[in-house]
C-alpha cells in the first residue's frame, strides 16, 4: 500500500474510564459521551490521532500494550474525575516516561482525591449530564494543547521537581508505527460496523455480516481489546445474539474469562434461549465477585424469562422462577440503590405476584430515579445525541406510573420515552414489562403497542 499523500499524525493516548461511572461525589457520568463529544473532537482539532485506554473494560489489568502506549505516544490526556486508581497509576508512569505533552482534565464539581497542586489540570463542567458550553470548552482545551505542542515546556512534576533526570527505552521504532496503524485501523473498523448496523436487513443478516468482517481480522490472540469490544457491541446493537455467543466463545481465555465478557455471554445466551447455561455463567460471576447491580440484574432477567415460559404450562414451576427473579433483582438493587434498573424489575414482579410490598418498593425506586434526575439538573427532556443511558430513567418512570395505576402520569411518561433515542432491544424490554403489568388492563397494552409502533 502506498503512502503518498498520507500524513503521520502524532498519537494521543487517552487514559479514562469507559461507560457510566460515579465521580468522587457519587454522581454518575457518561464517559463514553465525554470521550466522543469532547476529548476526541479536541484531539482531532489539534491534528492528533486518538488511542483510548481499554484495559478498564476487562477489569483494570495493566498489560504490556498499555505500558508501550504510555511510553511511545507523543501526547496523553488523563481524565481524573473519578479518582480511579488505575488512571492515577498510568498517569504516574506517563509522568516518568515523558517530561511534557501530558494533559490532565477533570469535571469541575469532582475534585481529584490527591494533591495535584504541581499538575496543571483543565476543568470542564457538566450540566444535565452534558458538557456545558461545549464548543467553547473544545476551543479552550484545543488552544491549550496547541500551545504546548508549539513550546513543549516541561509539565511532568517528576521532571519539574527532580531536575536532571532522563528516561530511555529500547522499544523499536516499528512499535510506534504499529500504534499508528492500529489507530487508523480502529477508525476504519468503526466505520464498517456502523455501515452494517445502518444497512437494511434482518438481525441474522447483520450478524452474519459482522461475523464475516471479524473473521477477516486475523488471529484473535493478536487483537487489541478495543477491537473485541467494538465487535461485541455491534452484535448486541444488531440483536444478532447467536452470532454474539459464537463470537465470545472464540475469544482468547484472558478476554473470555473477564467479568465483562462473562456477563455479556450470559446476556446473549439468555436471548438465544439457552437459559440454564446463562444462569450457570452469571451465578459463577456472583460467587466470585459478589452481588452487584449489573450481574444480578442480568440473572434476574433470565429467571423472569423462565417464569414467562412456564406460567401457562406449569404454574407451580413458574412461581419458583418468579421468586428467584425477584430475589436476584432485589440483591442487585440492594448492592447499589443508585442503579434503579434491578429495583424497577423487582417492583414489577412483586406487582405481578400481587405482593403488597410492590407499592412500597415502587416508592423507593421512584425516589432513586428522581435522585438520578436531580443530579442531572432535574431536566426531564430528551437530550438527543444517541445517549442511550438517557432512556432508562424515563422508561422506569413509565413502568412505575403503571404500577401506581396512574393513567395520566403514564401517558406523560410515554411521551418522554418516545422523544429519547433508543435501541430496539430497549423498547422491546419496556414493552415486555408493560405487557407483564397489563393483565387484563387494556390501556396498558395500548402503551406497549405504541412503544413499538
Amino acid at each position: 500500500m502506498g503512502t503518498v499523500g498520507l500524513v503521520a499524525k502524532p498519537l494521543c493516548f487517552i487514559i479514562m474510564p469507559f461507560g457510566k461511572k460515579p465521580d468522587t461525589n457519587g454522581h454518575f457520568i457518561d464517559f463514553d459521551y465525554i470521550y466522543n463529544e469532547f476529548i476526541k473532537k479536541v484531539i482531532e482539532a489539534c491534528g492528533l490521532s486518538p488511542i483510548r485506554a481499554d484495559q478498564e473494560m476487562i477489569g483494570g489489568i495493566i498489560q504490556k500494550p498499555m505500558y508501550e502506549r504510555l511510553v511511545l505516544c507523543d501526547y496523553a490526556i488523563a481524565d481524573l474525575t473519578t479518582g480511579n486508581p488505575n488512571v492515577f497509576y498510568e498517569l504516574g508512569v506517563r509522568f516518568t516516561a515523558k517530561p511534557y505533552t501530558t494533559f490532565s482534565i477533570y469535571e469541575s464539581q469532582s475534585k481529584p482525591p490527591f494533591d495535584l497542586n504541581d499538575v496543571r489540570c483543565f476543568p470542564y463542567s457538566l450540566a444535565d449530564g452534558k458538557i456545558a458550553d461545549l464548543d467553547n470548552s473544545i476551543s479552550k482545551l484545543s488552544g491549550f494543547i496547541n500551545g504546548v505542542k508549539a513550546q513543549k515546556g516541561t509539565d511532568s512534576p517528576v521532571y519539574q521537581l527532580l531536575g536532571d533526570i532522563s528516561f530511555s527505552h529500547n522499544l523499536p521504532h516499528e512499535k510506534l508505527e504499529l500504534l499508528r496503524s492500529e489507530a487508523d485501523f480502529n477508525a476504519a473498523l468503526s466505520g464498517c460496523l456502523d455501515a452494517i448496523l445502518k444497512s437494511a436487513g434482518t438481525p441474522d443478516q447483520k450478524g452474519t455480516a459482522i461475523s464475516e468482517l471479524s473473521n477477516g481480522l486475523g488471529d484473535k490472540d493478536n487483537w487489541d481489546v478495543s477491537v473485541c469490544i467494538e465487535i461485541l457491541l455491534a452484535h448486541r446493537s444488531a440483536e444478532s445474539y447467536t452470532e454474539m455467543t459464537r463470537f465470545i466463545e472464540t475469544l482468547p481465555a484472558f478476554l473470555k474469562n473477564s467479568t465483562l465478557m462473562r456477563e455479556q455471554y450470559g446476556f446473549a445466551l439468555n436471548r438465544t434461549g439457552r437459559r440454564d447455561e446463562a444462569v450457570h455463567i452469571l451465578q459463577q460471576v456472583i460467587a466470585e465477585k459478589g452481588a452487584n447491580s449489573e450481574t444480578c440484574g442480568l440473572l434476574g432477567r433470565v429467571y423472569k424469562d423462565k417464569y414467562n415460559e412456564a406460567k401457562t404450562v406449569n404454574p407451580l414451576r413458574a412461581a419458583g422462577f418468579l421468586d428467584r427473579a425477584i430475589d436476584s433483582y432485589l440483591d442487585g438493587y440492594k448492592a447499589d440503590m443508585r442503579d434503579f434498573y434491578p429495583g424497577i424489575n423487582a417492583a414489577t414482579l412483586l406487582y405481578i405476584k400481587k405482593d403488597p410490598a410492590a407499592a412500597d418498593l415502587a416508592k423507593v425506586v421512584e425516589f432513586s430515579v428522581h435522585s438520578h434526575l436531580d443530579r442531572k439538573s432535574n431536566r426531564v427532556a430528551s437530550t438527543g445525541g444517541g445517549n442511550y443511558d438517557d432512556y432508562w430513567p424515563y422508561a422506569t418512570l413509565l413502568e412505575l406510573a403503571v404500577i401506581q395505576q396512574d393513567t395520566g402520569k403514564a401517558i406523560k411518561c410515554l411521551s418522554a420515552v418516545l422523544a429519547i433515542p433508543a435501541e430496539r432491544w430497549q423498547l422491546k424490554t419496556t414493552a415486555d414489562n408493560l405487557n407483564l403489568l397489563a393483565g387484563e388492563t387494556g390501556w396498558v397494552k395500548e402503551l406497549a403497542t405504541e412503544l413499538l409502533a
